[in-house]
């Protein structure tokens, strides 16, 4: 990848480190020079994604349960960290570990600030898309189950003296209010 990509999702993850949210890799070091190709640059991340079943992308093949459950409580606690901290992407990719439930969200290359927009309002748009995306990697059966705890976790947020901007609450009561 270029430089420019490689240094913007080393800095979008290192917001997110900064910021508290959980279930996202970690870019650990700068970006360095791709010595097979000039221009090009890469970056270590971790952690490291190991399974003795396997890993996945849909929460369905997860074992039913509380590894379900578990992994709901992953991407709320994503979705609403990454609201939280201001950052969006449209290329959502989660990988979910089938036993435990475990959910670690990798490849922020798309990923952007809310108010990147040239007048510096919130892209209502990408916070949409964002969510949509989210949403989508929980089963129907489990909605119910992640609407109480995304009420939960937004109130937790709140009560921390979090003030999500009207795009995003807007966004969010959407969510539960459907």
């Amino acid at each position: 990848r270029s430089r420019s990509t490689v240094e913007k999702e080393c800095q979008i993850l290192r917001t997110l480190e900064k910021s508290g949210v959980p279930h996202v890799e970690k870019c650990i070091g700068p970006p360095n020079e791709y010595r097979y190709e000039d221009g090009r640059v890469m970056i270590a991340l971790t952690p490291v994604v190991e399974s003795p079943r396997g890993i996945t992308t849909s929460i369905q093949d997860v074992d039913s349960g509380n590894a379900q459950q578990i992994a709901v409580k992953c991407v709320v606690e994503t979705m609403v960290g990454m609201l939280r901290a201001n950052i969006i992407t449209v290329d959502v990719q989660p990988l979910i570990e089938m036993n435990s439930g475990q959910v670690l969200f990798i490849d922020f290359t798309e990923a952007r600030n809310i108010f990147e927009g040239s007048d510096g309002s919130a892209d209502a748009a990408g916070i949409v898309g964002f969510c949509s995306e989210m949403m989508a990697l929980i089963p129907e059966s489990l909605r119910d189950f992640t609407i109480s705890y995304l009420k939960e976790r937004v109130e937790s947020v709140e009560m921390e003296g979090v003030v999500f901007g009207d795009a995003v609450k807007n966004v969010l009561e959407s969510i539960w209010n459907d």
